[in-house]
């Protein structure tokens, strides 16, 4: 079981104080009937920034401490040294592939592995302005709410978007539902003909994924004023720097920010 042993490890990295949670307090702001999560980070976030200002893969070679399993021939399990809540998983190509080309089903056969338990979202963030801090394939994955849930089963989000929903989710049905969104949102080349030999690069986009359905959402920047913003962003749980840019944000509104934030 793939999130007994991410427990495990987890708390075995803890005692070693080698993980690095990034968010500590939290709150709820209610906007248009949602309640929105907004967690504060702390220093632990600098850290995190000075590892992306070296240019070091931090998954190959990965950190021993953080690997919680083989998924797959192609892929592992890792925790994220940096978590933005206890545990956070990645799915990691072994190979280095680059993080904006287009996903396989490889990497949803591995990404499910983790998805089908209760309670647990995955999110990818294909490329920077996605809000992707590595270049090299890593899936998501965390437990958590999604406050804005009932909007995006509902039909209601004020922006471009596909959803698809499942009755019992498997790789096969995911991943031919997400080519059928790369197409149709326009985030592949027109008449692409898909060859494992040559890496499709993909426009920017964030993918939501859960046991029961998908949201994939075509990205136009990675920020609005300072708010960064990813695909957590989007299941309605955000992470600002300090309470300065909590206030801006809560005054410039959630909704508005990722409404903004997409691709028109």
């Amino acid at each position: 079981m793939l999130w007994d042993k991410a427990l495990t490890v987890a708390n075995d990295a803890r005692e070693a104080q080698v993980l690095l949670p990034i968010a500590t307090m939290s709150s709820v702001v209610s906007e248009q009937g949602i309640d929105f999560f907004i967690k504060i980070m702390n220093d632990n976030l600098t850290k995190k920034m000075q590892q992306g200002q070296t240019g070091k893969n931090p998954f190959l070679p990965y950190d021993e401490q953080m690997f919680v399993d083989t998924v797959g021939h192609e892929h592992v399990c890792l925790l994220n040294k940096y978590p933005a809540g206890e545990p956070h998983l990645l799915i990691c190509s072994k190979a280095f592939v680059n993080q904006s080309s287009l996903l396989d089903l490889y990497d949803f056969s591995a990404w499910i592995q983790g998805v089908t338990y209760p309670n647990v979202l995955g999110f990818f963030n294909s490329a920077s302005e996605a809000g992707a801090s590595q270049r090299h394939r890593h899936m998501q994955l965390i437990k958590t709410v999604v406050p804005l849930e009932d909007m995006i089963l509902s039909g209601k989000l004020p922006f471009r978007h596909k959803l698809f929903t499942f009755d019992r989710i498997n790789s096969e049905k995911a991943y031919f539902c997400y080519l059928a969104a790369m197409h149709d949102l326009g985030l592949t080349p027109n008449n692409v003909t898909l060859n494992i030999n040559e890496p499709i690069e993909c426009l920017p986009y964030n993918i939501l994924l859960t046991q029961h359905w998908m949201l994939v959402i075509p990205r136009l920047t990675n920020h609005i004023g300072d708010i960064f913003a990813n695909a957590l962003n989007y299941s309605g749980c955000f992470l600002v720097k300090d309470q300065q840019q909590y206030d801006w944000l809560t005054d410039y509104g959630c909704l508005r920010l990722l409404t903004e934030c997409v691709a028109p």
